[in-house]
């Protein structure tokens, strides 16, 4: 059994950039920068974007075959950690939405004096 030499960080971003070139993916591999995990035997990618996770996932298995090959470490894997922010839901109240829908329909005011006990 031939020992394996420690992953340095130098060492995973040139192993990623080969692994760019032998399959390809230069428009996937080149949106996220691996770093090695704090757990030993783990790299972990930052995903700015759903898209990027989207087009990862096909690729990874065989972007982790081709550095578990290069880093004689088989066990290596790979966490995506999402940094993308979701939409907050903004919750307007029902005030909110009649202003907003009055500024579309300005008619609406006459339809608000003739019923007035109605919550908009």
């Amino acid at each position: 059994m031939a020992d394996v030499k420690p992953l340095t960080q130098e060492d995973l971003e040139a192993y990623w950039r080969e692994a760019a070139d032998a399959l390809g993916l230069h428009e996937v591999l080149d949106a996220a920068i691996p770093r090695l995990g704090e757990a030993r035997g783990t790299i972990e990618l930052d995903a700015q974007s759903v898209a990027f996770q989207d087009e990862f996932k096909p690729h990874r298995i065989d972007v982790m075959q081709f550095l578990r090959q290069k880093t004689g470490m088989g066990m290596l894997d790979c966490k995506v950690n999402p940094l993308y922010i979701s939409r907050d839901e903004v919750i307007y109240s029902p005030e909110d939405k009649f202003k907003a829908m009055l500024s579309d329909n300005p008619a609406l005011m006459e339809f608000r004096k003739l019923f007035p006990t109605i919550d908009y």
